[in-house]
């Protein structure tokens, strides 16, 4: 037996009144009135050592009824073996650790370790733990389903050395896809059995959560349930940061070039003197600072003193956090690259294809490209020198006999464009099925009433990829008056295929089409290279692509499908994907060292970057040096309150600890026997019970005494 309120049994102490009240209040029975007496004040019953108590009886029902309503009030009940011992089932926890490049500070990252070993620590060895890091993405360490589930206390081992092992990143943080990524994982993981579904499940997010932090995207998303979510916000010893970041994109190499400097300092920053100075590999150059005040909150803008030899970098100094105070400076080298072009000469303008070319701007931070008009008989040496990277070309009579030689420089790697702006050279069709390889290939003039429109696009191929987003991929007003029919018999069929068809050597792949099912250009590529072929010129006299807003991306994509012509950009936050087509490029830090897989990695969408600082891309072909800085939102330090997450319609919890679950389930058990047995009910009743008879035989014994006394 036990109590609920214990407290409450201290009221029995209340015995002891009526107990004292019997023994003071004893008088002498048959009393006589003396008239002698009448001026004396009566004394009041005292306490003696003869005092006795007359009604025992009396004394013992109050007293029980006192006892009885004290023990109700403490709510007794009958305990039974099930709380000697709780049994609880373990739980689904999934510990979210934030590792982006905010994290990277010293005090808050040892503070999230130690949050989370206390979480660990307050777990129950039934409980099924895995763990996750989360910046822009969910990454497993100790994944949710495992062989460990049939063994969880294998999970807690494997989870406690993950986070002595575990380091932040230098990537930004997207806590709602993370986040949402482990609620659906558990959400699937409980429907196909990978976890005990009966179970409950808990989201534990260890982070800084900052107002840049990514948590956008929670909007409209509907959190399940019977998912719990608690974030432990890990704060920083000191609070505020500022961040620098440069306002030129281009370097001219000259060291007298003025550099602009925007400094912005967080609403919460306490410290609001910094200094700006160049600097190296080694640190700051003396005779470089530069003392500047930016209160919280605000921006400011400074024009840096000259570049000094050596330096390749512009550091922050005296705000809270170091680490993302070098704004990294890269020279710009360009490349000189030409574009070789031999086509007609016309007496107007707007029917010369050439003059449109030369018209274009296709030059680049990066790289300098210009037009080169050349006659026939000046190609083969042009093209031998090795700078010419592309070649544009109708095919005019005396063109018609170096087919090889251009095949043989799209082979090296170039891109040659074979423009069919007219149809006035029957030799065109021979100089085709040389250049493609394709002897049955046939050219012949379209039959147009009005005018031909572009009916399909291949948006996977670089020349059109730029226009796949639906707001940029409207052709309808680019009108071609006349084009020219291919046959291509050994051509494939894209528009068909759902996946990228893996071509061969001779495949000629129709990229975009008329809306006639003509083909409009068609590609194939030659070993290192590619040859393309519109099949309708691009002068106002011939279509309207030359005045049109995609001509420009169209003649970029089909000149330089890699995009090292495109590229004019040399800065990049860390993770972000660089387009770098070949494979073979050779990756170097500031001090010429190649740098492991950890730092960069080359994949199929083009090279990302790990770490910040300053790198050189080497290949064959070029060779670019590029900036790579800590993503801007990782800066915006400011902690964000915890109850941005109820706006999204996700409710926080906090997750209990082993004793905490113990304690709450042995008491939801007492309740449950209290509304079960109800023994306090009867304890009252019976307390009232008791209080009546005392009553009646307190009243008994006062009329049998007034009746004796009026006897006598």
């Amino acid at each position: 037996m036990g109590l609920l309120a214990p407290i409450y049994a201290l009221a029995a102490l209340a015995i002891a009144g009526p107990i004292l009240f019997h023994l003071i209040r004893r008088q002498p029975q048959g009393q006589k009135q003396f008239s002698s007496l009448m001026f004396l004040q009566p004394s009041p019953p005292t306490l003696s050592r003869r005092s006795r108590i007359d009604q025992w009886l009396l004394l013992l029902l109050r007293a029980l009824a006192i006892a009885l309503i004290a023990f109700a009030f403490a709510r007794p009940y009958f305990r039974e073996d099930s709380f000697l011992s709780i049994n609880l089932d373990g739980r689904n926890v999934v510990m979210v650790v934030d590792t982006s490049a905010s994290m990277q500070r010293d005090d808050v990252w040892q503070a999230a370790q130690q949050e989370a070993k206390k979480i660990l620590g307050d777990l129950s060895a039934e409980d099924r733990i895995s763990l996750y890091t989360l910046d822009r993405e969910l990454r497993p360490v100790v994944a949710l389903e495992g062989d460990a589930i049939v063994d969880p206390p294998a999970t807690h081992d494997a989870v406690r050395q993950a986070l002595d092992e575990l380091e932040p990143t230098w990537l930004a943080s997207e806590l709602a896809e993370g986040i949402t990524a482990a609620a659906d994982m558990l959400s699937s993981a409980a429907i196909s059995g990978g976890v005990h579904a009966g179970r409950s499940s808990e989201i534990v997010l260890i982070t800084d959560l900052h107002t840049k932090s990514g948590l956008e995207s929670l909007q409209g998303y509907p959190w399940p349930e019977k998912i719990g979510l608690d974030v432990r916000q890990i704060a920083p010893s000191e609070l505020g940061n500022a961040r620098a970041s440069l306002m030129v994109s281009e370097d001219s190499g000259d060291s007298d070039a003025i550099y602009r400097v925007r400094i912005e300092n967080n609403s919460n920053s306490e410290q609001s003197n910094l200094q700006l100075a160049w600097a190296n590999d080694r640190g700051p150059i003396d005779g470089t600072f530069t003392q500047l005040q930016v209160p919280a909150g605000q921006v400011r803008v400074l024009a840096m003193s000259s570049r000094p030899a050596g330096a390749n970098r512009i550091r922050l100094l005296g705000d809270a956090w170091e680490d993302d105070n070098d704004v990294y400076v890269v020279e710009y080298k360009k490349t000189r690259q030409p574009i070789a072009f031999v086509g007609r000469k016309a007496d107007k303008p707007e029917d010369d294809a050439g003059y449109f070319l030369q018209k274009a701007p296709l030059s680049t931070a990066l790289v300098e490209r210009e037009v080169l008009a050349l006659r026939p008989d000046e190609l083969p040496t042009v093209l031998a020198e090795g700078s010419t990277r592309s070649l544009v070309v109708e095919p005019v009579a005396d063109v018609v006999s170096q087919a090889a030689i251009i095949r043989d420089f799209a082979s090296s790697g170039g891109s040659v464009l074979v423009l069919l702006s007219s149809n006035e050279d029957q030799s065109q069709a021979q100089f085709l099925q040389e250049l493609l390889d394709t002897p049955d290939l046939t050219v012949g003039e379209s039959e147009l009433s009005d005018f031909a429109l572009i009916g399909w696009v291949d948006y996977r191929s670089p020349v059109f990829s730029p226009f796949a987003d639906p707001r940029f991929n409207d052709f309808s007003k680019i009108r071609f008056w006349s084009h020219r029919n291919l046959g291509l018999p050994n051509s494939t069929d894209t528009e068909l295929s759902s996946e990228e068809p893996k071509e061969n050597a001779n495949t000629i792949k129709t990229v975009a089409r008329f809306d006639d099912l003509a083909p409009l250009l068609v590609r194939q590529r030659v070993d290192k290279g590619n040859i393309w072929v519109l099949t309708a010129g691009w002068q106002p006299s011939a279509s309207g692509l030359a005045l049109s807003t995609k001509f420009l991306p169209i003649l970029a994509g089909i000149l330089d499908p890699s995009g090292k012509l495109r590229q004019s950009q040399a800065t990049f936050a860390v993770g972000e994907s660089i387009p770098f087509e070949n494979e073979d490029v050779e990756i170097v830090n500031s001090e010429g060292e190649s740098v492991e897989d950890t730092v960069a990695r080359v994949g199929l969408n083009g090279i990302q970057f790990y770490k910040p600082g300053i790198y050189s891309l080497k290949s064959a072909e070029i060779s670019q040096q590029i900036a790579v800085q800590i993503p801007a939102n990782e800066s915006q330090l400011v902690p964000q309150d915890k109850a941005v997450f109820d706006q999204y319609g996700v409710s926080l919890g906090r997750i209990a600890s082993d004793t905490q679950r113990k304690d709450s389930a042995r008491q939801m058990q007492i309740e449950e026997l209290e509304k079960k047995q109800r023994m306090w009910q009867w304890l009252i009743a019976l307390g009232l019970v008791v209080l009546a008879v005392e009553t009646s035989l307190a009243g008994w014994f006062a009329r049998r005494n007034a009746a004796q006394l009026a006897t006598t």
